[in-house]
């Protein structure tokens, strides 16, 4: 069974209404936000209040509601504003958007401020006051995000698509074109891409299926997907084989897969390559081996660069006879022994090396980061090694794979 994404109906509605309080120097505003698809994301409410000579506007950031989205269904909300001595007309503009969608106003009071009002709230502290009622505070409260980084769903859903699309991908058009995941794992970073930006087509691939307690995982992180969107395809192998024709997709991403894959990943990036349209975009982060907890076994051990301060073998005794402190993982918990095993497949990777190595295909650089630790405490197991692989956590590459005729 799968789901479509609606396209062109609108994804929330929004409804107000001026309470019929006698007039005291406040305006007071019910607000019901309408969320009609499957989830809304980053919504913002605004106020705007003109009036002689006068001018303000607040959004529901100010309130500290930063919503990072809504599922489907109702949420109620009131807004407070206090209004100048100034007697004349004031007019109330409530709307909905986003951060980067600032919307006509759904709904326009006009509030008629007498000279007989005596209510002064000018130079008042809050000129806007925001509520939400208690149904509302307690389904929100219960949003994965609410959680923060601590939560898996949150960290890949959110956080790592937002990372991808916004922050490297700067909403590239490819985006809505054709996408391949590589090592995708369990897909959640997958769906919130795919439900931000309603690509053609998204084809996961892994050659492990957790992908397909995707719609569970995804309501018990408060998201009610009853399928998965038709545009979405999980595809259950290797990416050394990537079963699509040549120049086929826009977009290729690999977020944390590439050091996984055992006997090292040349064919993948062969296949990358050849998969990949002229003019196409490649988003690509390795894990690297030489940093801090490039071993992939923190759940075993808090020490930065404990696998480069032990022996194989007190390595594997300590993980094969100790249970992982685990971190939250939407349910995806494998055996101690299957950590040895991911442990053991690792490709070490120098960041240096891996840039060397896309810039060998002809790749241009569009974007790329470090993330690097603040210091490196040495001794004297890690003397053998360079600085820049001990302190450099993360690297972040965007690459081009150049149109006929441009280097």
């Amino acid at each position: 069974m799968t789901t479509t994404l609606p396209t062109s109906s609108p994804p929330a509605t929004l409804s107000a209404f001026l309470e019929p309080e006698k007039f005291d120097g406040e305006a007071r505003v019910s607000i019901r936000l309408t969320v009609d698809v499957l989830c809304l994301f980053r919504p913002v409410i605004r106020c705007r209040v003109e009036g002689p000579g006068y001018s303000a506007w607040e959004d529901s950031h100010k309130a500290g509601w930063y919503f990072h989205w809504l599922p489907t269904g109702t949420y109620d909300f009131a807004i407070r504003v206090a209004l100048p001595d100034e007697p004349g007309e004031y007019q109330l503009e409530i709307a909905w958007g986003t951060p980067d969608d600032v919307r006509a106003p759904d709904a326009i009071f006009h509030v008629t401020r007498s000279p007989s009002d005596t209510h002064a709230v000018a130079g008042a502290r809050e000129k806007f006051d925001w509520s939400m009622s208690d149904d509302s505070a307690a389904r929100i409260g219960g949003m994965p995000w609410k959680k923060g980084l601590d939560n898996w769903f949150f960290r890949h859903f959110d956080h790592a698509a937002n990372v991808i699309c916004e922050q490297f991908l700067k909403k590239s058009d490819k985006l809505s074109g054709r996408i391949l995941d590589i090592g995708a794992g369990d897909g959640i970073t997958d769906l919130g891409i795919l439900l931000r930006h309603n690509p053609q087509l998204l084809v996961a691939i892994d050659i492990v299926d957790y992908a397909q307690r995707l719609v569970a995982v995804a309501n018990e992180n408060r998201l009610p997907l009853t399928a998965v969107p038709e545009n979405f395809v999980f595809v259950r192998g290797s990416a050394e084989q990537v079963p699509y024709p040549d120049e086929h997709f826009d977009l290729v991403l690999s977020w944390g897969s590439v050091e996984h894959i055992k006997g090292g990943y040349r064919r993948v990036l062969d296949e990358v390559w050849r998969t990949l349209k002229p003019g196409g975009l490649f988003f690509v982060n390795p894990g690297l081996y030489y940093s801090p907890y490039g071993s992939h076994l923190g759940e075993f051990f808090r020490e930065p660069h404990h696998h480069l301060k032990q022996d194989e073998s007190t390595l594997r005794q300590a993980v094969l006879s100790a249970e992982p402190d685990r971190i939250d993982r939407s349910g995806f918990d494998v055996p101690s022994s299957e950590y040895w095993r991911f442990y053991k497949e690792l490709n070490r990777i120098k960041v240096a090396d891996f840039e060397a190595e896309l810039k060998a295909y002809g790749y241009r650089i569009v974007r790329a980061a470090l993330r690097v630790a603040d210091i490196v405490e040495y001794d004297d197991a890690l003397q053998a090694y360079s600085l820049v692989d001990l302190a450099t956590e993360d690297a972040f590459f965007v690459l081009e794979k150049p149109a006929p005729g441009r280097r």
